[in-house]
């Protein structure tokens, strides 16, 4: 009877002890990315999964290839596998290309991953942009008003026009290409789709800007 009243004591205490050692035990943290790699117009996607739920919130902080450092970032978590997606692209006139890190903090357990983002000749046009388009046809813009919008993407190096002279005299958007403009401006038809019909209409010297 003694030796059973010993042996449900220590049992007791190994539980004790263990769940004290659960209890304060240090939660694990991993990232990872969608993708290894990324281009213009893919939107960056975060993969986070952690083997307890804190109060606490994933603070990140982003990388780029020269060592310049975000912001931090901080993402409330509630389940222990969750997925941040960017709400915009990668765009050329705010990223370079190479390779990105992300340094995640979480309870403070550290961890972190890398991407790498190219220039695949992939045309990605900020919404701005777009936004710009809806305005003016609201109204009843002229050629003048979407040439120097094309201009504006041009010089940003979003489009790609070799040998492009802005000094040009005359201004020319073909009456039919105002539809490509509504319909890129409503969704219908891609970035890339919209970026490359101008670069070949200019090459060609059928759009005049």
């Amino acid at each position: 009877m003694i030796w059973s009243r010993q042996i449900l004591m220590a049992v007791m205490a190994m539980v004790l002890v263990l769940g004290t050692q659960y209890g304060f035990a240090t939660p694990s943290l991993e990232i990872s990315t969608s993708k290894h790699v990324y281009e213009y117009g893919d939107f960056l996607s975060i993969n986070f999964q952690i083997s307890e739920i804190t109060t606490n919130s994933i603070t990140i902080h982003i990388i780029d290839s020269s060592n310049k450092t975000s912001a931090p970032i901080n993402l409330p978590i509630n389940k222990p596998n969750s997925t941040i997606t960017s709400p915009f692209p990668f765009y050329k006139t705010t990223f370079d290309p190479g390779t990105y890190h992300i340094d995640a903090e979480y309870a403070g357990v550290k961890a972190s991953t890398s991407f790498d983002l190219i220039d695949s000749g992939k045309i990605a046009i900020p919404i701005q942009f777009k936004s710009l388009v809806n305005t003016l046809q609201q109204g009843t813009p002229t050629d003048n008003a979407y040439a120097g919008i094309i201009r504006e993407l041009i010089n940003n190096n979003i489009l790609n026009i070799p040998n492009y002279n802005n000094q040009t005299s005359q201004v020319h958007i073909p009456h039919w290409f105002k539809n490509n403009l509504r319909w890129w401006s409503e969704d219908l038809i891609s970035d890339n789709e919209f970026g490359m019909s101008i670069e070949y209409l200019i090459q060609k010297g059928i759009m005049q800007v």
